[in-house]
């Protein structure tokens, strides 16, 4: 079997599981008109996401934005007027639809772009402009101003984050062009057992001695139902691990061992602490503990990025970590 036609097949797998799983969780308590626009909506945002983890798919991305600046300009803002009109009909459909939401979408949409578009980055590792679009798509999620409709209603599966990660993507890996993100979901035994042991380094040396005895997590008394557990794994993975690992290590971190080649233990430290002071605003107490262990993991993340130059590999390891948080212990 080609590597190529590997690839499909795993993407594939992943299209069911994610999508069997979304349907499972979109059929709790909703009526039948809801359930079908959280489907559609789903699939529209969250199915690109997981095609461009494919070179067929990235290719298909680079081919569409092309190397012209004026052709490049015109086909992203194209794609971003197209984008806002889906999450506009998506919140129509969901009942959830605001004028407002409607105008934060598209500015949220084309102010990252227009960093990226109207004055191309000159130089291979972090520029202003790169920093610009980054902040412009992560604060707005991270800070929650965005009031895009939620799946299949509220509370639910936020469209801001589906958008926001998709739109990432084609920023940097289309626009922008940067290189050795490693998005691919083709793992090797290697990258597997990487990632298993930093997860165990820690686990053992970090995270119990640091969490235990501050009292941030204690053992859970009990298992969470069998049902629970399944969609909980698979919505860790992908709408926790591999989009905050695409951010922090794919673009952030890649970025700045480009800028500082010569030291990237610098960039790489840089990098685990702009991802553990982005733990601050969490609820959880004490929060300097919720901040250190963040940190320390994302030193470990960044390591599993470095040595295999796959995103997805440090992505298997963030959903180890909190998979077994979830799992084992509470707050």
């Amino acid at each position: 079997m080609t590597a190529t036609l590997r690839e499909r097949c795993i993407v594939g797998l992943l299209l069911l599981v994610t999508t069997g799983a979304f349907s499972i969780y979109a059929l709790k308590e909703a009526p039948w008109r809801l359930r079908l626009g959280a489907f559609v909506a789903f699939a529209l945002f969250f199915w690109p996401t997981l095609l461009l983890g494919t070179a067929e798919g990235r290719e298909k991305l680079v081919a569409f934005v092309r190397r012209d600046d004026a052709l490049r300009r015109a086909n992203v803002l194209a794609l971003a007027f197209a984008l806002t009109a889906l999450v506009a009909l998506s919140a129509l459909a969901l009942d959830q639809f605001r004028w407002e939401a409607v105008g934060v979408g598209a500015a949220y949409l084309l102010i990252p772009t227009a960093a990226l578009v109207l004055r191309r980055p000159n130089q291979e590792g972090l520029t202003l402009q790169d920093a610009l679009a980054i902040v412009a798509l992560w604060f707005p999620i991270e800070f929650e101003w965005l009031p895009l409709a939620e799946l299949p209603k509220r509370p639910g599966i936020g469209l801001d984050k589906l958008v926001g990660v998709l739109w990432l993507l084609v920023l940097f890996l289309g626009v922008r062009r940067l290189e050795g993100v490693g998005y691919t979901f083709l793992l090797g035994r290697a990258d597997v057992a990487r990632a298993g042991l930093y997860f165990a380094l820690f686990v053992t040396f970090f995270a119990i001695p640091l969490a235990i005895p501050t009292h941030f997590v204690a053992s859970s008394p009990a298992m969470r139902p069998l049902s629970e557990i399944g969609l909980a794994l698979v919505g860790t993975a992908f709408l926790i691990a591999l989009p905050e690992e695409l951010l922090f290590r794919g673009v952030i971190l890649n970025l700045l061992l480009r800028r500082w080649r010569a030291h990237p233990m610098r960039a790489l430290a840089i990098a685990s602490l702009i991802f553990g002071f982005a733990h601050a605003n969490n609820s959880e107490e004490p929060t300097w503990v919720y901040v250190a262990l963040a940190t320390v993991a994302g030193w470990f993340y960044g390591l599993a990025y470095m040595k295999t130059g796959k995103v997805t590999t440090a992505a298997l390891l963030h959903w180890m970590v909190n998979s077994y948080w979830g799992l084992f212990f509470h707050r």
